[in-house]
């Protein structure tokens, strides 16, 4: 028998069963549909992570700061003595608070030297305006949200306005300043130490240090290559010990890496119980087409076909409807992947949100669910396919349902 007869003759068994079929199709969809959906989220936000990070920071960057309250000028100069060490950039986080319309509004404010900064922070630039000029103790840049009604609502603060604000002082005094806004930072998704730089202001070394002189708040240290950054984090620990605690850029992404590796470890989980459903749909199902069909086998038989025709006519219906029910379930999977992502990307802020998440899922990886999903489906009919292909004709025509 061709391939072709037992295709027309599995769909057609199939269409004279629709609605059992079709509800068996729809237990087999939800398996890939899931898996191929919450697969892409994932490695979508993953992807947005890790691109959002090699954007925004250097991958030789290590990120100092105290476990006390600051660090000192002797902890910069010993930073960078250590060998690797490109350039040590120590910076301030002043806290204040902005004096607006609708009320004051905590904001934090770095102070580092900005030349260096760039440096160490590639993906910090400017949607207009200029950076503060060194040495100035009154300019400032305003982070992203600032800039927009999203964090404060209106008024905004732009290039050439300006704000006022109350400097909380290291002896616990206040001090009123007025700071002009030279221009409006890039909208810059990664926090340096606490400070969330789309939520604060931007200035010169020049003021941290009229307030706290060289007690620093943290520093960002810049390997010369990112051979050296693990040999740089060692030495810190050697020469600071407890006194400082260290940061990478590569703890930032194996930690991205660790929790993606966790939810596809749920994923395998999910899938496992998925594919069992629709193992068992089409088991039930196929079964019990054997038994409803027991005297159409005795009269297939007596019209001259063989018991592995048979068995093979039985285990193309169960593979049919895998390739239904599995490419449906990969391709609803893969639309819903947006639509879980669209949620996602405005749930965390629309359009103004430090980065977009595009779902993410190769080729290879589609094909390979559903070439699982076939294979499962096309096994559970085996053992019915065996039962029918071992009926007796003569006793299949005597057979009453």
């Amino acid at each position: 028998m061709r391939i072709y007869d037992l295709i027309r003759l599995a769909l057609g068994a199939l269409f004279e069963r629709r609605t059992r079929a079709v509800l068996t199709i729809l237990g087999i969809v939800v398996g890939p549909l899931i898996i191929v959906a919450i697969t892409a989220s994932v490695q979508g936000v993953s992807d947005s992570a890790l691109g959002l990070i090699e954007k925004d920071i250097s991958p030789q960057d290590i990120i100092v700061v105290p476990t006390g309250k600051y660090i000192s000028s002797y902890v910069v100069e010993t930073l960078s003595q250590i060998p690797g060490v490109k350039v040590v950039v120590p910076f301030y986080t002043v806290a204040a608070t902005m004096l607006t319309p609708q009320g004051p509004k905590p904001v934090t404010i770095l102070s580092a030297n900005l030349k260096e900064l760039g440096v160490a922070l590639p993906g910090l630039g400017l949607q207009n305006g200029l950076y503060p000029a060194e040495g100035s103790l009154n300019e400032v840049d305003v982070g992203y949200y600032i800039a927009t009604p999203q964090y404060l609502g209106q008024p905004t603060y732009h290039t050439g306005q300006e704000i006022t604000s109350c400097i909380l002082l290291p002896d616990g005094n206040k001090k009123t300043m007025t700071f002009f806004v030279t221009g409006e930072l890039n909208n810059y998704g990664i926090t340096i130490g606490t400070i969330d730089i789309n939520r604060g202001l931007l200035a010169s070394d020049s003021l941290g240090r009229s307030i706290y002189g060289s007690e620093y708040s943290g520093a960002i240290v810049v390997a010369s290559s990112l051979g050296y950054v693990q040999d740089i984090v060692d030495q810190i620990h050697t020469y600071l010990g407890s006194y400082v605690q260290v940061f990478t850029t590569q703890d930032e992404i194996t930690f991205i890496q660790q929790q993606v590796s966790a939810f596809n470890l749920l994923l395998a989980i999910v899938g496992s119980a998925s594919f069992i459903v629709a193992f068992i749909s089409v088991l039930t199902t196929m079964i019990t087409a054997v038994v409803e069909r027991t005297r159409e086998i005795g009269l297939l038989m007596s019209l001259g076909f063989t018991r592995t025709q048979v068995m093979l006519a039985f285990l193309t219906e169960a593979t049919i409807m895998g390739i239904i029910g599995g490419g449906t379930g990969t391709i609803l999977g893969y639309l819903g992947s947006f639509a879980l992502t669209s949620l996602a990307f405005s749930t965390g802020g629309g359009k103004n949100a430090a980065f977009q998440i595009q779902p993410s899922i190769s080729v290879l990886q589609l094909i390979g669910i559903f070439f699982v999903i076939v294979l499962i489906t096309t096994v559970a009919g085996i053992v019915p396919a065996y039962r029918a292909s071992k009926i007796e004709p003569a006793k299949a025509l005597r057979y009453e349902v």
